[in-house]
């Protein structure tokens, strides 16, 4: 009896505690503003506000080191769930940080994520890409054909879903993918698990990624990040599109962050216009635009 009664308290309290969780979760997806935070964080933004939280907080502490203290983790959970603290903070930010600052942050990471493989070299050898009859790199016609294929297979977020869970041995209950802002997003568990240019963007890397692991003997082994840059170079190697077959060309646009303005360069199909790759113009340098 006694033993019935431990374990009657043991699951009221579990479901107890589920439930609190539940509603904190709750509470958070609420207060939580994702135009500015989690995959569309602005990092020029953020650090400007998290400067201007360290600077009142140490204000209000030289007065009151409690009141400081209070100032200092309101701020940092404001920047946290909201973006920013002070209103107005993209066009501040805009207005007041020089662009060569701006450009800064959203440089991509130093760490070179090919670990000295050369793109062209590796997708040659995995008989991916070969050249054309003008010169130009293209994809080989079994790779086309394959691709084709796998892109046909993908035509719901639900299959894009389970294919990405998939791919990075998760739970398909645990991914979600969907439409945001002018590409599309994947969330792993409810947070951030990547971003490509388009729907199809995000088919093309599945399915290839798939045909190399199934063709390219040591694809499995290479990190993630390094597989991510080479399907990348492969999406920028493609001529036609692999959704309708339309022509793919290499041109520049300007993109938006909500406090800078950067050009672009841009490879889309003419027909469809799904976006297949696309990198800031000041990064690629002019390796991309030739």
């Amino acid at each position: 009896m006694a033993e019935t009664s431990r374990t009657e308290r043991s699951v009221a309290t579990r479901a107890d505690d589920h439930s609190w969780k539940g509603r904190i979760d709750t509470a958070v997806s609420r207060l939580r503003n994702p135009a500015y935070t989690g995959a569309n964080r602005c990092f020029p933004c953020t650090g400007v506000n998290l400067g201007l939280t360290a600077v009142a907080a140490l204000a209000v502490g030289t007065i009151s080191p409690p009141a400081g203290a209070l100032v200092g983790v309101g701020g940092l959970l404001a920047v946290w769930l909201r973006g920013y603290v002070v209103p107005g903070t993209p066009e501040l930010t805009k207005r007041y940080l020089p662009d060569r600052v701006l450009a800064w942050f959203d440089k991509a990471p130093d760490g070179d994520a090919l670990g000295g493989i050369d793109p062209e070299a590796y997708l040659r050898a995995a008989g991916a890409i070969t050249d054309g009859p003008d010169g130009d790199i293209v994809v080989t016609p079994a790779t086309r054909a394959a691709l084709i294929d796998g892109v046909a297979a993908l035509d719901s977020d639900d299959r894009l879903a389970r294919a990405l869970a998939d791919t990075l041995s998760l739970d398909p209950a645990d991914v979600t993918v969907r439409p945001e802002g002018v590409g599309y997003a994947a969330r792993v568990g409810g947070q951030p698990g990547g971003r490509w240019e388009s729907r199809l963007a995000l088919a093309t890397d599945l399915a290839v990624h798939d045909l190399f692991a199934d063709r390219v003997g040591g694809w499995l082994a290479l990190p993630a990040d390094t597989r991510a840059s080479l399907l990348g170079a492969f999406r920028l190697s493609l001529d036609s599109c692999p959704g309708c077959d339309g022509h793919v060309t290499l041109g520049s646009d300007t993109a938006e962050s909500c406090c800078r303005a950067y050009d672009v360069l841009v490879a889309s199909c003419e027909s469809c216009g799904s976006r297949l790759f696309e990198v800031d113009a000041a990064l690629a340098g002019g390796d991309v635009a030739a």
